[in-house]
């Protein structure tokens, strides 16, 4: 009695799986029509060659800010491990 129902539950997930999976390859294909479809290209902003000077300086000065973080970031985890390593050698040697 028990192995009929579990050979229906079987079949009845099997069956749900395969809808599912159709269902997922219509929705990526609807997608990649949509996508396809979008032939126009989006604009450039209106910007001016001042803008675009002030807009690579600020990122650049991002980059170098970002960069200073992770060198300090490294040189304080660097250090709080030397010292730990100093306290625990002299505690175990002595």
């Amino acid at each position: 009695m028990g192995g009929e129902g579990h050979m229906l539950d079987m079949i009845r997930r099997l069956s749900e799986g395969r809808e599912a999976s159709r269902l997922r390859r219509e929705r990526t294909s609807e997608k990649l029509k949509h996508m396809n479809q979008a032939n126009d290209h989006y604009s450039l902003p209106d910007t001016t060659p001042e803008e675009m000077g002030r807009i690579i300086k600020d990122s650049e000065k991002k980059k170098e800010k970002d960069s200073n973080y992770f060198v300090w970031g490294t040189l304080i985890i660097m250090g709080a491990l030397i010292a730990t390593a100093v306290i625990l050698w002299a505690v175990f040697i002595k």
